[in-house]
């Protein structure tokens, strides 16, 4: 088995052990206490571990059944986003991470739950009148009752759940309006010019690389990937600290300077720069197949990005939009890749 197979694999059973984490977490941090026996202890396992249970089950399913075509999906995605740099990629993968978590999971769970609950109990109980399970009548009586369970209690949940949900929808946007936006759009932005700024190192290597090429034909200059690398997270770390505000955690604050007009005042500016000067020069040199900014989409996604930072960064719907248009490039080559992926194992 290659190692780019492997990886796909190690992505997926990474997104398995994932989805119980974040619901765990999720329903431990909404204020919502489904209260069905009127017992404290009771009510709080079944908040805390059964609903959060149930909602983990239906996606560990999910990710199960379909984990040979998600694992096609990520070596497509990887096939055919090859011509963007990993660190683009990260880019939109967080901003795709951020909507996923805050937007739609907590919205869809509860009715895919329900079914994948009817599903479940639907399949179990075809099996069971076609005597394929092969269990005695007793064992046949018992995964019947698993399976009427299966199918009730995802129900009961959803229907408790979904409007305690909705009534605290507006709690979820006030939270989203007040910290959350300020932390995704700042890691976003700090993400975009740390990456900005080291993309003419990148380019400098790119066009030594080519040089050589034409004149000795073979490349001499190898990119030190892991310095740059090691210098963009510095960047990013330094960056994210001067933006955000100061974060109170059980463990004390996390310091940061809360230094935003730095942004709009210089730092933007300067990355707008880097673009528009590496545009320019990737244009007079007739560079077409150089993957430093990532192509012309990934262009001009950062430019937004640029632009509503130095321009619209206190309008709570243009810099939720802008976030939302990364997550839907991410998404649309997400959906083309899923399309054409095999649901059988490949290597």
């Amino acid at each position: 088995m290659s190692p780019d197979w492997l990886g796909t694999r190690i992505t997926v059973v990474a997104m398995a052990i994932a989805a119980p984490i974040y619901f765990f977490i999720l329903v431990a941090a909404l204020p919502i206490r489904l209260a069905p026996t009127g017992q404290p202890f009771f009510d709080a396992a079944f908040n805390y571990a059964m609903v959060p249970s149930v909602f983990s089950v239906t996606w560990v399913a999910l990710i199960y059944l379909n984990r040979y075509r998600l694992a096609n999906t990520i070596h497509i995605m990887h096939s055919t986003m090859i011509s963007v740099p990993l660190r683009w990629r990260i880019f939109y993968g967080l901003n795709a991470a951020f909507v996923m978590m805050f937007f739609i999971l907590p919205v869809v769970t509860a009715p895919v739950a329900v079914i994948g609950g009817i599903a479940l109990a639907a399949t179990t109980y075809r099996e069971l009148l076609r005597g394929r399970l092969g269990l005695g009548p007793a064992a046949s009586v018992l995964a019947a009752l698993v399976a009427l369970a299966l199918c009730v209690l995802p129900g009961y949940i959803a229907l408790s759940f979904i409007p305690e949900y909705l009534a605290i929808w507006n709690t979820m946007i006030t939270a989203w309006t007040d910290m959350w936006i300020l932390v995704a759009s700042g890691i976003a932005q700090c993400l975009v010019n740390a990456l900005t700024f080291c993309s003419p190192i990148h380019f400098v290597y790119f066009g030594a690389q080519q040089f050589e090429k034409g004149v000795f034909g073979e490349v001499y200059t190898d990119t030190p990937s892991r310095g740059i690398r090691l210098l963009e997270a510095t960047i990013f770390v330094v960056l994210l600290v001067l933006y955000l505000p100061p974060v109170s955690t059980p463990v004390g604050v996390l310091p940061f300077l809360n230094m935003r007009w730095l942004f709009a005042t210089y730092i933007s500016w300067a990355s707008l720069l880097v673009v528009g000067i590496m545009t320019i020069v990737k244009r007079l040199t007739h560079v077409v197949n150089d993957t430093t900014m990532g192509g012309a989409t990934n262009t001009v996604v950062v430019t937004l990005f640029l632009i509503v930072e130095i321009f619209f960064k206190t309008n709570l719907l243009v810099v939720t939009l802008i976030i939302w248009l990364a997550f839907a490039v991410f998404a649309l080559v997400t959906f083309l890749s899923l399309a054409q992926a095999s649901p059988r194992e490949m290597y």
